[in-house]
C-alpha cells in the first residue's frame, strides 16, 4: 500500500493537507501514457511548441496569486518572492518560444561527406526529480528547453511542495491535455528508482543534495540514461581590499538572504581580506540587522541550523549577530553572522542551507583564492574590487565554479548558462547549453560525388 505524507506549514506547525504515494503500477502507466505523447509531440513545428510555451506563460501568470500562496503555505516563500518565481517563469517560457527554434537549428559542418551538418532531436520522456526551495522554478527552467525541443516530462517534486506540484500539472492541462507535455508524479524513492529503468525514460535531471544527485547518478548510469544533476553549494564572495565595501556588503547579505538562505547557489562563504575585514564586518551586520525573512521550509531545517551553528562555533567561528533560534513549534530562524578570524578548512565542506553567513578573514588576495576554491563544491562565486581587468582574470583562470560574477550576486536566467562543477553537479540548465542537454546531437550526412 502507498505511503501516505502530509504537508506542514512552516510559519504554525499546521498540517496543510494529507496526500499518498502513487504506486508503481500507475507510475509506469503514466510513463508509457506520456511516451506516446512523446511520439505526437516530436512531430510538431517549432512554431507549435512556441505556441504552447506562450500560453502555458500566460497561465502562469494568471494563477501567479495562488501559486504563490501556495508556496507560501508549504515552504515558507514571503508572498512577493513567490510572484517573482512565477513571473521569472514566464519570462524564461517566453524566452524559449521565441529563440528555441534558433537554437535548435541544424548546423552545418565540414566533412569527407559531400555534405553533412548536426541536427537536434529529442530524446523521449524526461523523468525530472525536483526540490522544494524554488518548487515552480525548478521546474519550469528545465522543462520549458526541453519541450521546446520536443520531450516530454514526468515531474517527480519534493514531498514537502506536493500543493505546489498539483498546481504545475494542473497548469499544463489546461494548456494542453492531448498531447499532455508534463504529468505530475508524486512517488516515493523506491518507485523514482523503477522510473529512472523505465525503458521509455530517456534522461533524468535532478537537483537537491549531493548525496542525492550521487544516489540518484548511480541509478541513471547503470541504466544508461542522460543526467544533468545541479546539487550543493557553498559559494564563495570574495572581497579584496580595493572592493567598495558599502555596495558589497549590500549585495552579499542580498546573495545570503535568498529564499530565506534555503538556496544551492547563495552566498555562503564570505572570504574578505584583513585590511578591510572591520568595516565590510559593520556593514554586512547592519544590513542583516534590517533584512526581512520568511521561516525556513520546516521545523526540522531549524533544528539543523541549529546544529551547524554549534559546529560552526567549534571549529572557531564567533557568533556576532543572531545564533539563537527562537522556541515552538515553528520554522524561523534569524539572520545570523559567524566570523572565522582564521580560516579552518573543515567548514568549507559544510552546507549551511539557512540565513547564516560564514565571514573568514584572509591575509590577501592569494589566499582569499586559496579559501575560496578549499570548498569541495564549485556551484557559483563572486569577487569584489574596483580593478575590473585583474577581476576578470581571477573569475575566468581561478576561482573554480561553473558561474562567476564580478562585483554582482549569481543570479539565474534563461539567456546563460547555469550550472556547476566537483560536487555541485554536472550539465547545464538555460541558455543554449541548456536546450542541447536533452537532444540526439545527431550528424547527418550525405555521400556522393
Amino acid at each position: 500500500m502507498a505511503a501516505t505524507f502530509q504537508t506542514v506549514n512552516p510559519a504554525t506547525g499546521d498540517v496543510i493537507k494529507s496526500y499518498q504515494h502513487l504506486s508503481w503500477e500507475k507510475t509506469e502507466q503514466a510513463i508509457k501514457e506520456a511516451h506516446q505523447d512523446f511520439l505526437k509531440w516530436r512531430k510538431t513545428s517549432f512554431d507549435e511548441r512556441a505556441g504552447f510555451l506562450m500560453k502555458l506563460a500566460e497561465k502562469l501568470r494568471a494563477h501567479k496569486t495562488e501559486i504563490a500562496e501556495s508556496m507560501q503555505q508549504e515552504m515558507g516563500k514571503l508572498i512577493a518572492e513567490g510572484k517573482a518565481e512565477v513571473e521569472k517563469c514566464a519570462v524564461t517560457c517566453e524566452f524559449y518560444a521565441k529563440e528555441g527554434a534558433k537554437m535548435l537549428k541544424p548546423v552545418p559542418s565540414d566533412s569527407p561527406y559531400k555534405s553533412a551538418e548536426v541536427v537536434f532531436e529529442p530524446l523521449g520522456v524526461i523523468f525530472s526529480i525536483m526540490p522544494w526551495n524554488f518548487p515552480l522554478w525548478q521546474v519550469i527552467r528545465f522543462a520549458a528547453p526541453s519541450i521546446m525541443a520536443g520531450n516530454v516530462v514526468v515531474l517527480k517534486h519534493a514531498d514537502l511542495t506536493a500543493g505546489t506540484a498539483e498546481w504545475i500539472g494542473k497548469i499544463f492541462a489546461e494548456v494542453s491535455s492531448s498531447p499532455l507535455l508534463l504529468r505530475n508524479c508524486q512517488v516515493d524513492h523506491e518507485t523514482a528508482e523503477k522510473a529512472m529503468a523505465s525503458p521509455f525514460v530517456r534522461g533524468v535531471t535532478f537537483t537537491g543534495s549531493t548525496r542525492g544527485g550521487k544516489e540518484v547518478a548511480k541509478t541513471a548510469a547503470g541504466n544508461l540514461k542522460k543526467t544533468v544533476l545541479e546539487l550543493g553549494g557553498s559559494d564563495a564572495y570574495v572581497v579584496l581590499e580595493d572592493a567598495d565595501i558599502a555596495n558589497a556588503a549590500k549585495i552579499c547579505v542580498k546573495a545570503r538572504l535568498v529564499n530565506a538562505g534555503q538556496s544551492c547557489v547563495a552566498a555562503k562563504r564570505f572570504i574578505v581580506v584583513e585590511k578591510v575585514a572591520s568595516e565590510f564586518i559593520k556593514n554586512y551586520v547592519e544590513e542583516m540587522r534590517k533584512s526581512e525573512i520568511a521561516p525556513l521550509a520546516s521545523e526540522k531545517f531549524k533544528k539543523q541550523i541549529i546544529e551547524q551553528v554549534e559546529k560552526l562555533k567549534s571549529w572557531g567561528g564567533k557568533v556576532i549577530l543572531g545564533g539563537t533560534a527562537p522556541q515552538g513549534p515553528t520554522a524561523f530562524y534569524p539572520p545570523t553572522v559567524v566570523v572565522f578570524e582564521k580560516n579552518n578548512p573543515d567548514m568549507h565542506a559544510e552546507e549551511v542551507f539557512g540565513p547564516v553567513a560564514s565571514i573568514i578573514v584572509v591575509k590577501n588576495e592569494q589566499e582569499a583564492i586559496e579559501v575560496a576554491n578549499a570548498s569541495p563544491y564549485g556551484l557559483g562565486g563572486a569577487l569584489f574590487t574596483k580593478n575590473i581587468e585583474n577581476g576578470k582574470k581571477l573569475l575566468a583562470y581561478e576561482m573554480q565554479a561553473g558561474f562567476v560574477v564580478l562585483n554582482d550576486q549569481v543570479k539565474s536566467d534563461p539567456r546563460i548558462p547555469f550550472g556547476g562543477i566537483k560536487e555541485s553537479g554536472y550539465g547545464r540548465e538555460l541558455g543554449t547549453f541548456g536546450i542541447h542537454e536533452f537532444v540526439n546531437v545527431k550528424t547527418v550526412a550525405i555521400g556522393g560525388s
